[in-house]
């Protein structure tokens, strides 16, 4: 090839290599200015690239009756969110056009009828907008999607890009009042309850934290198994860069659903015993005093602490406290603003004078000490109390009675108030401190350790604690006063004139010391020493006594079963919600055997036998149940003070136990404004037994 036809090549070779140079040379000052003129920058930029970890929810575990039957469970709740990252990465449509063309599709379903699409569209924005620091998170556009509307975004989801309908775990009750306020309910965690939370044992153990937003339980098994029922949430991790827009995601942990929780209740027990509260109310109510409204009821294995039923009224029906709360249902559960607050287990933390049914304890004391016997008699007349002084101080026959001589199982059968003064005045000048000891022996006034959260404590008094009590106010007004008596006397002495002034300021200072004195030992004689009325008063179970139903309920089976007092319980297992298998189990505990002998346990066992038999308070009760073999207690509980409005007003208390040989189970019950025990909550025992029992009324009940 000559130079003539080799010249056109070698032109465009050199034209070549300039643009292979320029694009070189390009390349090169672009990668100086982004490594180094602009490289702080971009490094900044990288470094504003976040992991950010958000949880996935998890379900809730079941809660289920002794017999498997649903008493709590988490049902889905379809929701339509909007996930940013998805929307952001769709290269087929602009991301606005796709929130107005869901407006579109949602108008018919948005809460506010008279808006426009226009107007639901910048809701949408507004909302997205509001969580621009978080978009890694889906937003919430809709909570309970209708199934017509889940149909038309499946419909249109390539239209849709980011938008989708996803199932949220929502609780629910399906038994509604059934058991409601022992169940609770689930509400997010408040701020003065995380570090509460955080001291479950539990949670302890496995390392786990509890933070702001989470769902736990509020009250009832809910809150005391929360760690159990919550779960373990998912962890997605998603990346975002440095304006909080994702930039991808990855679930590197998946949820693992909530344990089982099985409850020792019997759900069919537990409603015959809420159905029948609630027509011994409902009759109280009409023939009574329209004030009744509430009363509650528990029933007990009398071997093994197992709480069977705890029935409380008025009722609660969880599924009322999920999601938003009106100001009516908060009045109605909360504030007791018109009726007594719904949410209150008054069963458990419900604290209520016992009447006659604490006669047991008198007789088990007066008999331990042996300061009477089975048989002795006592006439049902005042003067048995003794002189006029003591008389004054006593309290008449109930109903105006007079009973004739009565033994121990007379006046228990009959609850004559005469005859366990008498007794109850015998222990307490023997031994002050006795009918508290053996009280808090058979789980009275005394923390029962039931694995649910809020119980009362009660009170089992003593002349202890009565000057422990009250003696302290006392101590404190003396101390202010005589304080004061030294203000107003120090600088008068400071300025006296002579001797004979200062000795005669001195003087009036130590007279008016000593009045306080004379005062403080008035107070202490009348308001903190024990007297003979509050012998006569706590012997019948009066005066500063209040228990809860779970702690009759428990004394009545420890009576009966020995002595071994036993932990209430109400949870029996955890279980894998997959395999079945058993993760925890509840086990009996007896916390401690009374100090009573066996002996004396069985005269008072008998005594309570005779309520239900012949001219026993209770015999009418179970009269037509040729099956029924057992013991009861009747109770009529004075509210208030002698004298007083209330002291016209009495509850309706009711213990008892079934069958009388190898007795199984025990009932406490009260009925608010209920008067006489056997005829307002001792029908609540009956229906319990007949149901437990399978047992039948001659009058076909």
């Amino acid at each position: 090839m000559d130079d003539k036809e080799r010249k056109p090549y070698v032109h465009r070779f050199w034209g070549l290599s300039v643009v292979v140079v320029l694009v070189f040379l390009i390349l090169g000052f672009n990668l100086w200015r982004l490594q180094i003129a602009q490289g702080s920058y971009y490094s900044a930029m990288a470094k504003g690239n976040v992991m950010q970890l958000v949880k996935i929810p998890t379900t809730r575990g079941d809660i289920i009756d002794k017999n498997k039957k649903i008493l709590a469970t988490s049902v889905p709740e379809f929701v339509l969110t909007l996930d940013w990252l998805d929307l952001q990465q769709s290269k087929s449509t602009n991301w606005k056009d796709v929130v107005a063309r869901l407006a579109g599709f949602i108008k018919p379903y948005w809460p506010n009828s008279s808006q426009t699409v226009d107007s639901i569209t910048m809701d949408i924005l507004v909302n997205i907008q509001n969580h621009q620091w978080e978009r890694y998170r889906p937003v919430t556009i809709l909570d309970n999607v209708p199934q017509e509307l889940q149909a038309i975004i499946a419909e249109h989801q390539d239209e849709l890009p980011g938008v989708s309908v996803d199932a949220t775990p929502i609780r629910s009750y399906p038994q509604n009042t059934l058991a409601g306020q022992l169940l609770g309910y689930v509400r997010e965690i408040g701020p003065n309850e995380i570090s509460q939370f955080n001291q479950n044992p539990d949670a302890k153990k496995a390392g786990f934290e509890y933070q702001q937003g989470d769902l736990v339980g509020k009250d009832g098994v809910e809150k005391s198994y929360d760690f159990w029922l919550r779960g373990k949430e998912g962890i997605q991790q998603v990346e975002v860069d440095n304006n909080a827009r994702p930039v991808s995601k990855q679930v590197v942990q998946a949820p693992e659903p909530g344990k089982t929780v099985q409850l020792t209740i019997d759900g069919d027990l537990q409603k015959t015993v809420e159905d029948s509260l609630d027509q011994v109310i409902s009759n109280v109510q009409q023939h009574t005093n329209p004030n009744a409204k509430s009363g509650a009821a528990v029933v007990i294995d009398v071997n093994s602490g197992k709480i069977l039923a705890m029935a409380s009224r008025p009722g609660m029906n969880p599924n009322d406290l999920i999601g938003d709360i009106s100001q009516a249902m908060s009045d109605k559960y909360f504030t007791n603003k018109e009726a007594p607050a719904a949410s209150l287990n008054r069963a458990l933390a419900g604290v209520y004078p016992p009447g006659s049914v604490f006669k047991m304890v008198t007789a088990m004391a007066v008999l331990q000490l042996k300061l009477t016997t089975p048989e002795e008699k006592v006439n049902d007349v005042l003067s048995s109390l003794g002189n006029l002084a003591s008389q004054q101080q006593g309290f008449v026959e109930w109903g105006g009675n007079n009973f004739g001589l009565v033994n121990l199982y007379r006046g228990l059968a009959l609850s004559s108030d005469i005859y366990f003064e008498v007794m109850g005045r015998r222990v307490f000048d023997a031994n002050p401190e006795f009918i508290g000891q053996i009280a808090h022996e058979f789980g009275l006034g005394t923390d029962s350790g039931v694995d649910l959260p809020g119980e009362a404590k009660g009170l089992a008094p003593s002349a202890a604690w009565k000057k422990s009590y009250f003696q302290p106010n006392y101590d404190k007004q003396r101390d202010k006063k005589l304080a004061d008596i030294d203000s107003k006397y120090v600088p008068k002495l400071a300025q006296a004139a002579d001797a004979a002034s200062k000795q005669k300021l001195q003087a009036a200072e130590d007279a008016e010391k000593k009045q306080v004195q004379v005062w403080y030992q008035q107070m202490l004689s009348q308001n903190v020493d024990w007297k003979v009325y509050d012998s006569y008063n706590n012997s019948i179970g009066q005066g500063y006594n209040d228990y809860t139903p779970l702690q009759l309920a428990d004394y009545v089976a420890t009576l009966v079963n020995g002595g071994k007092h036993y932990r209430p319980y109400i949870v029996d297992k955890i279980l894998d919600p997959i395999t079945g298998k058993v993760v925890e189990q509840n086990q009996p505990k007896v916390e401690n055997t009374v100090s009573i002998s066996p002996d004396v346990l069985d005269t008072v066992k008998k005594g309570m036998a005779a309520v239900t038999t012949g001219e026993g308070t209770g015999a009418f009760l179970f009269s037509d149940i040729p099956d029924f073999s057992g013991g009861a207690k009747t109770g009529t509980a004075q509210i208030g003070s002698k004298d007083t409005i209330s002291g016209e007003l009495y509850n309706g208390v009711f213990v008892a136990f079934a069958p009388y040989d190898h007795p199984q189970i025990a009932f406490a019950g009260v009925v608010e404004y209920g008067s006489h025990g056997g005829d307002t909550a001792g029908y609540v025992a009956r229906a319990a037994f007949m149901k437990y029992f399978g047992w039948k009324s001659t009058n076909g009940g």
